[in-house]
């Protein structure tokens, strides 16, 4: 199954490449990886490897063998935290556990190979626009899927490709009557985000396709998204969902940004001020009524699935205190519980807070402070950088990339609540790359200057 999914992937691509070029072969290529099952892998010299590494690893090798591709690459500041985060990575892991070529085998996997196929995939506002088309259909598609499972109750992944391993999740998790698709994917959390991070693709075509630069039918495409996560019926993606939208009204709108700011800043104000209630409406959304009484820092604490997301940080204190520069490693973090120091209460973390749903202190237990730093200076220059390249695109082009660092923001706010494995981390890497590859071109934004009569010599003459 594995090879035939990887060769039937290759065959397309490879059609792509002859009659383009690598970019367009690295992008298609892709987005169709987001439409193959997860759990599907095959083992390498130990290392189990997913069809969206396998497939990365030879599309990245086709790139040097394409005569019409000139490969401009000028490192930034997203380039050297992606390579501090895998140094960081290995460090710890040959600290912890003796030097191997696995460590570095596996950091690049994780980290780097995702993020320069992105980087090499996005060159400029016509390899996003051009790439448009492919995203939306295969949005459109995952949400159709999404739908369907949630209501019909069948996960047709899984009946194509076989059952997915249920160490994750049960093989059938039922919320509001209706079951949470999980997609090609192995959770339904993680399901949706992984649509939540194709939202600014379909918001970014409905616009196109308003002004007359797209499909009458891409005008649908935010709509079918948004019930594509809404299946997944999870309460991290439909936060982000909400994210996306405001903060893409925020940058992209400047004469609405100080309202929709103040709006914004009510809504956190209303929710810090009413924070019983929200977190009632929480777990009502939830549908789980199970609850314990567990004692941390000398305090009883009401524990249930929405307080697990903040009480963790407590339960893992005395680890985050002696994670260090490093922290613990892969092989103790990689799966739960984790193996850490826990202090006088280990077995009451270990039965209570088993997993840890929040990707910083996961990354921080993993790789320690200089892994969190690395971590969040990836997320952070890759908004910065796209953020900044967008002031060079005219001014009917800028959409797209405020999307993007919109939903990076979102995402990265989510990693509060959730952890992130592979499943959505390597679309979120390869759009991390992709953000860090655009180039905007100067003389595009002077054009649309000067259309305004705001061209610097012009000041002054009137």
């Amino acid at each position: 199954m594995w090879w035939t999914l990887l060769l039937g992937l290759l065959a397309i691509v490879l059609v792509v490449l002859i009659r383009s070029d690598s970019r367009k072969a690295l992008g298609v290529g892709m987005i169709l990886s987001l439409l193959l099952p997860c759990w599907v892998t095959h083992s390498f010299f130990g290392q189990k490897i997913d069809l969206r590494i396998a497939a990365a690893l030879v599309l990245l090798l086709m790139v040097p063998f394409d005569p019409r591709r000139r490969i401009d690459w000028r490192f930034n500041v997203g380039d050297w935290a992606v390579l501090a985060m895998f140094f960081v990575q290995v460090a710890s892991d040959s600290w912890h556990d003796g030097i191997s070529m696995a460590h570095c085998v596996r950091a690049f996997g994780e980290w780097s190979l995702p993020y320069i196929v992105g980087r090499l995939t996005i060159e400029s506002i016509d390899d996003w626009k051009w790439l448009t088309g492919m995203t939306v259909a295969a949005a459109i598609f995952l949400a159709a899927l999404s739908t369907t499972e949630a209501i019909s109750r069948r996960n047709p992944f899984s009946a194509v490709f076989g059952e997915r391993p249920s160490d994750q999740m049960g093989k059938m998790g039922i919320r509001n009557g209706l079951k949470r698709a999980e997609g090609p994917t192995r959770h339904p959390i993680w399901f949706g985000m992984v649509q939540c991070l194709l939202l600014p693709w379909t918001i970014t075509a409905a616009s196109r396709s308003l002004n007359g630069d797209g499909p009458g039918w891409w005008v649908i495409a935010p709509v079918c998204s948004l019930f594509g996560i809404a299946g997944a019926n999870s309460r991290g993606p439909a936060l982000v969902a909400i994210i996306i939208p405001y903060l893409i009204g925020v940058f992209y709108w400047p004469r609405a940004r100080r309202p929709l700011i103040a709006i914004g800043a009510i809504v956190l104000c209303a929710g810090f001020l009413l924070q019983s209630q929200v977190r009632t409406a929480m777990e009502k959304w939830e549908g789980s009524r199970s609850s314990k009484m567990v004692d941390l820092d000398g305090e009883r604490q009401h524990l249930t699935a929405t307080s697990y997301r903040w009480l963790v940080l407590s339960a893992y204190r005395p680890a985050i205190v002696r994670a260090g520069f490093l922290g613990y490693g892969s092989a103790r973090t990689s799966s739960f519980p984790v193996n850490v120091p826990l202090g006088p209460d280990a077995l009451q973390t270990k039965s209570y807070f088993w997993s840890i749903d929040n990707e910083f202190l996961l990354i921080l237990l993993r790789c320690g402070w200089l892994g969190i730093f690395t971590f969040i200076a990836i997320s952070a220059s890759s908004v910065w950088h796209i953020l900044q390249q967008s002031s060079f695109l005219a001014a009917s082009d800028r959409l797209i990339p405020l999307a993007i660092a919109a939903s990076l923001i979102a995402v990265n706010m989510s990693f509060v609540v959730e952890w992130m494995p592979g499943d959505y981390g390597f679309p979120f890497m390869w759009l991390c790359g992709a953000a860090n590859g655009i180039r905007g071109t100067p003389s595009a934004a002077l054009s649309v200057r000067r259309d305004r009569g705001q061209h610097p010599a012009s000041r002054g003459r009137h």
